[in-house]
């Protein structure tokens, strides 16, 4: 059995500006930053065998944050990245729908039916995080992992854990900030046991935001 800790990145610069991140990068802001050191105050005394980091700023800045208790070294991973949206990235939604024929109104319908320029398919993405997942989950069996990576990553993870439709949970499931989900592999099966756990976070370092 492997032992999964799985966290999304503390709130950056562009999810507070309610911009479409993607792969696009900004900094944590300083309530991120307050989000990322009550997370690591709770998770201090956890035994944590091996970390891995989306290798974007706001995941590996987030990582380095909540780790600074522990002597584990990071591996920062590509694949853990948060899915590529394209033309949009860095736009709002207003902007989205202005330039791109009310493209966000259709994404916020169906996203798996919403043609972005030069992103990458939800069902690519989606395989792309949930195989990696497994492979870090088979390599360390009989240790706790933690994996900081995005809400699209996290909720992707669902999709394909819970046999659930993706488009369904993207428009109806919100990660939060440095929420932490909890699960166990064992023999290629996963038990999820907690989602969206931020009660490490007061009340007015939650966040309602939408946009990844």
């Amino acid at each position: 059995m492997t032992r999964l800790i799985i966290v999304r990145h503390a709130e950056s610069d562009l999810n507070l500006q309610n911009r479409i991140q993607g792969q696009l990068d900004s900094k944590l802001t300083p309530k991120g930053l307050a989000q990322a050191r009550k997370l690591a105050a709770r998770i201090k005394n956890f035994k944590v065998d091996k970390i891995y980091s989306s290798d974007l700023g706001r995941a590996y800045s987030t990582t380095l944050e909540i780790t600074r208790h522990w002597k584990v070294k990071i591996v920062r991973d590509p694949l853990l990245r948060e899915i590529n949206l394209g033309d949009w990235e860095g736009m709002s939604p207003k902007e989205v729908d202005e330039l791109y024929d009310k493209g966000f109104q259709k994404w916020l319908k169906k996203p798996s039916q919403c043609l972005i320029p030069k992103s990458e398919n939800l069902a690519a993405f989606r395989r792309r995080i949930a195989g990696r997942v497994r492979e870090i989950a088979r390599k360390h069996e009989g240790k706790t992992v933690l994996l900081v990576t995005h809400g699209g990553a996290i909720t992707a993870l669902l999709a394909e854990w819970l046999k659930a439709d993706l488009d369904t949970l993207l428009l109806n499931l919100h990660i939060e900030n440095t929420s932490l989900l909890f699960a166990e592999y064992t023999e290629g099966r996963i038990r999820v046991q907690g989602i969206n756990d931020t009660t490490h976070l007061p009340r007015n370092q939650r966040n309602d935001r939408h946009v990844s």
